[in-house]
């Protein structure tokens, strides 16, 4: 049983790092064997959106670090992944790792397989969306989140300071080791507004009415019951979110798969067009220097 400490930090020793790494001992504690990626430590180029992988030309073709280190990520049986707030969310390191994942297969290696996840930040309220990638990237590779915890920590080795998150940190590794073990998975964290990730960020839709979740998609509608706000989901949409499997299978064949017949078909007319393109504005000559 191998569990893995995703770090997306270029911070050494940073609040995020130290966390992470005593949610693994807490894993080690269940008799884990545990190891730490750095995603800053691999040379990750930016997604193109070439659309090759979406022909079958898997894996990515760019010549880099990133095949080599999915693999590697596939091969753990459990993952906590760490990461600070910058910008109200998680720094660009992750959505660039995630960029690239447009190009995997299904199904994939880390299904069923449980994770948490350990956000810090360093000011009160500039952290909303901290959760929204992560959820993404576990959702998308259909792993069971078990816990997560949103920390601040405003200095620079805060968190070695930090019993009380350090202890919570510990046990969120011993669940992520406990639900590896015997294959149960059960989110135990702070429960929010979406059944799916369990995140409180809702869009209300143009009706007015209803309301959607951002990340999973799924729609519910606002009640007010004792002066307090709640979003009502019914089983059958919480079940149907856009990373389910049924929704996966539905988005490639009628989105991946028609796109393609419709790129093929309409090739031509774009050929025609790409040098308008191509050439607008026109370069500008360079004026002759003075005297």
């Amino acid at each position: 049983m191998k569990i893995l400490g995703l770090l997306a930090t270029y911070r050494r020793q940073g609040n995020s790092e130290v966390f992470v790494k005593e949610a693994l001992r807490g894993a080690e504690e269940e008799g884990a064997e545990v190891e730490v990626l750095r995603l800053t430590n691999y040379h990750i180029r930016s997604c193109t959106g070439c659309a090759r992988c979406h022909t079958g030309l898997n894996p990515c073709h760019l010549k880099d670090d990133f095949n080599g280190l999915l693999q590697q990520v596939y091969g753990y049986d459990g993952i906590i992944l760490g990461s600070p707030v910058y910008y109200l969310t998680a720094p660009a390191v992750l959505k660039l790792f995630m960029d690239r994942l447009v190009c995997e297969g299904y199904p994939i290696p880390l299904y069923g397989k449980p994770a948490a996840l350990v956000m810090t930040y360093g000011n009160r309220g500039f952290h909303p969306y901290a959760f929204t990638l992560p959820n993404s990237l576990f959702l998308k590779w259909g792993m069971k989140v078990v816990d997560r915890a949103s920390i601040h920590s405003a200095s620079p080795g805060d968190a070695m300071l930090d019993e009380v998150n350090l202890g919570r940190c510990k046990e969120m590794g011993r669940a992520v080791a406990r639900a590896a073990r015997t294959g149960r998975a059960t989110y135990q964290g702070e429960p929010g507004i979406c059944p799916v990730c369990n995140d409180s960020i809702v869009r209300i839709l143009k009706d007015r009415r209803t309301v959607i979740c951002p990340t999973c998609g799924i729609r519910g509608h606002f009640v007010v019951a004792d002066g307090q706000v709640q979003v009502l989901f019914t089983e059958e949409e919480a079940k149907e979110g856009r990373y389910s499997p049924e929704q996966w299978y539905r988005h490639h064949m009628y989105h991946v798969e028609l796109g393609q017949e419709w790129f093929m078909a309409t090739k031509d007319q774009r050929k025609a067009k790409r040098e308008e393109y191509r050439n607008y504005p026109p370069a500008k000559v360079p004026e002759p220097a003075g005297d």
